[in-house]
């Protein structure tokens, strides 16, 4: 039973002794935003430095930094306008708005991914769900965009968006990195920014924020070479997996491939190079597992994708990192759009141009969401204190 009082303990500690502050505390806050105070800030600099020694450093990959407003057609290419949608239902007394497939699920414990709004609104009826803040009855369920949009110079101007993930720009980037990398395949990118996301209610401290520093890895492979040339220095690492339609189990990286389970070497070697990091920055390897996207629930770029979630004692299982086969959706997509050939070109029987498949490590939200459970939070920040002994 996770003792609520020590939740609040920790979460009353860091405001105190300078991690975290809300946001425009002194015009009453706002929800979804958070400051970092000066020891929060320093913490949230080592996770960024221990990811880049992952991602940058071992595996030889270089960073690169975008802006973080891009223009509209870059989002209607990559699919984030029409599919980066949530459903939400709004309480027709007190106005305030909720996820309609969080509401159905708390009030049935059933799963809704896949769900169209048609049949979330019918079981938000069904089950008589009221508003959680005031009682009050809910409207239809509809589309919600998570993008903050914006306009690019005076007036009317442009219109733009927040990027709701870095990675777009090292899509975009592809022929200046394949240069830059002297056209020779694979090779991996970096990028480590803000990302925001309007998110609807959110209600899990820092784990769900809009706004947010992502980190994530792009790494453009040739779609013939399923085979990773590090693999066999993590071929044994045991890794606990949820397939799809599957029992959780733990297996090792390499029992996971051959076993089809995973669907191939580059995969399995970002989900074991993310455990490797998640441990290196404090979570027990008990309390972490993958789990397979539902073919209902996959991104609209991806072939195949794994979830790294953390057991937490208050929210139980949480998402802290995804792993996504991106194909070459992304690159088709910035091609078709934007007029540019986005190719490399590798010596086969006969020489010819081919399309990048992609391997995506995106580790959302650094900074205190990649935490401890809640007594190894006290220890350590007892310990980064600069008051230190007792609580």
């Amino acid at each position: 039973m996770f003792d609520l009082d020590l939740y609040e303990r920790v979460m009353e500690l860091a405001t105190r002794r300078g991690f975290l502050w809300p946001a425009y505390e002194i015009y009453g806050g706002v929800s979804g935003f958070y400051d970092y105070g000066p020891l929060g800030a320093s913490m949230k600099k080592n996770i960024e430095d221990i990811w880049r020694r992952h991602f940058v450093v071992r595996e030889g990959f270089m960073e690169i930094f975008s802006p973080t407003i891009g223009p509209e057609e870059v989002f209607l290419a990559s699919g984030h306008v029409s599919s980066f949608v949530d459903p939400m239902t709004e309480c027709r007394k007190c106005h305030q708005a909720f996820r309609a497939d969080h509401l159905v699920r708390d009030a049935t414990g059933t799963e809704t991914d896949g769900w169209s709004y048609e049949e979330l609104e019918a079981a938000l009826a069904r089950h008589g769900v009221r508003c959680p803040s005031c009682g009050g009855s809910l409207g239809e369920v509809w589309s919600y965009n998570l993008m903050f949009k914006t306009h690019i110079g005076p007036g009317s101007g442009k219109v733009g968006y927040l990027r709701p993930e870095t990675a777009q720009a090292m899509f975009i980037l592809f022929n200046r990195l394949y240069d830059f990398y002297r056209k020779k395949l694979p090779f991996g990118v970096s990028q480590l920014g803000k990302a925001y996301r309007n998110e609807i209610s959110p209600r899990q401290g820092v784990i769900r924020l809009r706004e947010f520093s992502q980190a994530e890895a792009e790494i453009f492979v040739d779609p013939k070479e399923k085979e990773h040339p590090g693999f066999e220095t993590v071929r044994d690492l045991p890794l606990t997996l949820v397939p799809d339609g599957a029992e959780e189990g733990t297996h090792t990286a390499g029992e996971a491939v051959e076993k089809g389970m995973v669907c191939h070497q580059y995969l399995a070697y970002y989900m074991a190079l993310t455990q490797r990091f998640l441990e290196d920055v404090g979570i027990p390897r008990e309390r972490i597992r993958f789990r397979q996207h539902k073919r209902t629930e996959m991104a609209h770029y991806a072939a195949d994708c794994w979830d790294a979630e953390v057991y937490t004692d208050r929210f139980g299982w949480v998402e802290m990192v995804g792993i996504a086969d991106r194909t070459d959706y992304d690159l088709k997509a910035h091609m078709e759009a934007s007029g540019a050939e986005l190719t490399a070109f590798v010596q086969y029987e006969e020489p010819r141009h081919v399309k990048r498949k992609v391997i995506e490590p995106d580790m959302a939200k650094l900074g205190p969401a990649f935490r401890k459970d809640a007594g190894q939070v006290l220890e350590a920040l007892k310990k980064a204190s600069p008051e230190g002994g007792d609580l």
